[in-house]
């Protein structure tokens, strides 16, 4: 039980122990595994081998130098242990086989039984022992030591060798065996791993600390008196664990911390909050046909997360700011306070009548301008009203620590009925070592990248602007296809032409960051992650179909992987071994108007009829929050027979939310009217069939409606 979980605090996971804040992470494959393993026995084999004679004599001095060291300070009882060992034939025996296998057995040992059992553990264990490992053989290679036994005039016996010890020195099965390998002592440095990984493991059980600290004790003793080691090798060796725990500590958690921290990724977003102000809470508007008020929707939305909250463990958890130093960290909330989490909003004016989709923008930007408080869990999922007749309205907010980008919509299908399928990923999850080599790659080219080559006006992080409009998918499938583009492109495309129309006055190319979707290589429940690639979007062409083009001609960074790797790996990996100051310092510089202007996020939703709390969903439109500094950012999602856009913006840049979305529809309608544009099919017959609903655009648009049969 505690081998295949290790002790499970019910503070992080539910009462069945399967939701856990952190990442679920599966058993890594066998082959990476033994990969990992041999490379760190090949290393250990190659600095055997090197040195030559001229190693052996340096290795003598060294030896010599440490029991000299250990008569000055009165602690050399090696002889002495060795001298009372020699002469007991059976006691000889078995310490000589306790030092040839028992640290061998023990540690493999208990690596095979966590592999075998799937166990948390495994992969904290495997990381510290080969850390140990590699710290031991570095210092082999730079401070070879003789052991005792090999001192000519010293007066020890080798009685491993004597006894004839199956599997010990002189034996074809340790011909590779590093003998100038005695500071530090790896029998006590595993020994010493074995106990702390097996004493955490079953924590609270004091008989199981005290079997290990006889091991160690054990172990120590028998090294000497087999004339192995000195003392300050087994002092070395523990240094060696104590180093690398360390390391592990300040990189990652134990699987039985009771207080989690924040994974890199996710305080990378909080840090960029911190610092600049800009709230970083993502969102969406989901409307629904139900002719409930607020109070008895509020009521059948709150039964819903009442029995779904268990599978939603984020959501009962808030974030535990450390100091300056220190790194923040789930912990448990306690009770959830309902009436915050879950409020009523009525949009209807004094007069009574429904406020309208203009009301319904104004306050989502409003939710945006203020950053969720911390000492609560990070979310709120508004039930909103009096937006239009016979429309509930449900406006979630929920911060980028909790969910991962505009993953944070499918979050929220955890309370949908019936649940919809797992979102689809833009790139495909790859192997260890396809991984590594497209990290490299993309780490090189974002290098590349360079800073943004311009600014886009912006205020205040508390103004913020917001706009919602529709386009029909399949006629965005057959205009991509008509000109020989991806649905990614057209939208791309159409954001460049939307902000063009409003501010003619601008030229050049504008840097966006567009999030893209991959399978994550650790979490096998969480599905999806997101990692951003930074793509210029042409300006300057005044004709859609050439801006088109060249956008399609730009995309492919998009679809290689290798910068998205890249940056996935920096910011979700790399930043974790940084000390937070220089984490915040690092969001404060990265993220934001420095290397990128905007924000344009293109995600494909389920297909199908999806119920909320009873109520039938319609439409689901993305909030996607500002980067500090940059004043504009586009979210698409595909949901059911709609692209249903949502824009959030800065109001100094220049340009109304609104009427920026209503741009973007009038960019694909212009490419729609486009049938004789060089390089584009005509339109099938198929597309003339939207004419009744494609909207009619004059200075602002009307949202397209899907209803229409």
């Amino acid at each position: 039980m505690h081998l295949k979980r290790g002790p499970q605090p019910p503070a992080w996971g539910s009462p069945d122990g399967a939701a856990d804040v952190r990442a679920n992470r599966p058993r890594p494959p066998l082959r990476r595994e033994l990969f990992i393993y041999l490379a760190v026995v090949l290393l250990y084999a190659g600095v055997s081998r090197g040195g030559g004679p001229f190693r052996e004599g340096l290795a003598l001095s060294h030896g010599r130098s440490l029991l000299d060291l250990e008569r000055f300070l009165h602690i050399d009882v090696e002889r002495t242990l060795n001298a009372w060992l020699v002469p007991r034939g059976a006691l000889s025996v078995v310490a000589n086989y306790d030092y040839a296998f028992t640290y061998v057995v023990t540690s493999f040992g208990l690596l095979i039984l966590l592999y075998l059992r799937k166990s948390p553990w495994y992969r904290w264990a495997r990381s510290s022992f080969a850390l140990i490992n590699l710290i031991g053989i570095s210092i082999f290679a730079i401070f070879p030591a003789a052991p005792p036994r090999l001192l000519p005039g010293e007066g020890f016996v080798d009685t491993v060798t004597a006894g004839g010890t199956f599997g010990s020195w002189g034996s074809p099965l340790t011909a590779d065996a590093n003998h100038l390998a005695a500071m530090p002592s790896l029998h006590v440095a595993w020994a010493l791993w074995f106990s702390v990984v097996v004493s955490s493991i079953f924590a609270g059980r004091w008989w199981v600390k005290a079997l290990c600290a006889l091991l160690v004790t054990m172990t120590t003793i028998v090294i000497m008196a087999t004339a192995n080691h000195y003392v300050l090798d087994a002092v070395g060796g523990a240094l060696v664990v104590l180093v690398s725990l360390g390391v592990m500590t300040l990189v990652t958690d134990k699987p039985n911390t009771k207080r989690p921290r924040l994974d890199p990724a996710d305080a990378f977003f909080l840090h960029a909050e911190t610092v600049s102000g800009d709230a970083q809470h993502v969102g969406g508007v989901i409307v629904m046909r139900d002719q409930r008020d607020g109070a008895a929707f509020r009521t059948a939305l709150l039964s819903r997360f009442r029995s779904n909250l268990d599978r939603m463990p984020r959501f009962r958890h808030r974030v535990a700011e450390g100091s300056f130093w220190r790194r923040p960290r789930w912990e448990p909330a306690g009770d959830i306070d309902w009436d915050w989490h879950l409020p009523v909003k009525d949009l209807r004016g004094p007069d009574g009548r429904p406020g309208g989709q203009a009301a319904l923008e104004a306050f989502v930007a409003d939710l945006q301008r203020t950053p969720l408080p911390r000492d609560r869990p990070l979310w709120r999922f508004y039930t909103v009203t009096g937006s239009a007749a016979g429309e509930v309205v449900v406006v979630l907010t929920v911060h980028h620590v909790v969910s991962d980008g505009m993953a944070t919509i499918f979050t929220a299908t955890r309370l949908f009925e019936p649940l919809p399928d797992p979102a689809g990923a833009d790139l495909p999850r790859l192997g260890l070592f396809k991984r590594i080599g497209a990290a490299v790659t993309g780490i090189a080219q974002l290098a590349g990248d360079g800073v943004a080559t311009r600014r886009l006006p912006s205020g205040s992080p508390r103004d913020r602007d917001y706009g919602m409009s529709r386009v029909p998918t399949a006629l965005a499938r057959e205009l991509a296809k008509a000109y020989g583009v991806r649905v990614s492109d057209l939208i791309l495309s159409a954001s460049a032409g939307a902000l063009k129309r409003l501010l003619p006055a601008s030229t050049g190319d504008l840097r966006v960051s567009v999030p893209l979707t991959m399978r994550s290589p650790t979490d096998q429940s969480a599905g999806n992650v997101t990692a951003a690639v930074l793509m210029d979007l042409p300006m300057g062409p005044d004709d859609e179909v050439e801006r088109l083009a060249e956008t399609a001609r730009r995309s492919g960074r998009l679809r290689s992987g290798t910068r998205a790797m890249g940056g996935r790996f920096i910011i979700g990996t790399a930043t974790g071994a940084l000390p937070p100051p220089l984490q915040r310092w690092f969001a404060q510089v990265v993220y934001g108007k420095r290397f990128f202007e905007a924000i344009v996020s293109n995600m494909v939703g389920p297909t199908g009829a999806y119920q909320l709390a009873g109520g039938d969903v319609h439409w689901v439109h993305p909030v996607v929050p500002l980067a500090p500094g940059a004043p504009l950012a586009v979210g698409i999602i595909g949901w059911d027979r709609c692209l249903d856009i949502g824009i959030s913006a800065d109001p100094a840049l220049g340009a109304d939310a609104h009427r920026l979305a209503a741009a973007m529809v009038a960019v694909i309608d212009e490419l729609s009217q486009r049938t004789g544009a060089a390089g584009a099919r005509p339109r099938t017959r198929f597309s003339e069939e939207f004419g009744p609903f494609w909207p009619v655009f004059r200075d602002e648009g009307i949202p397209v409606r899907k209803d229409v049969s």
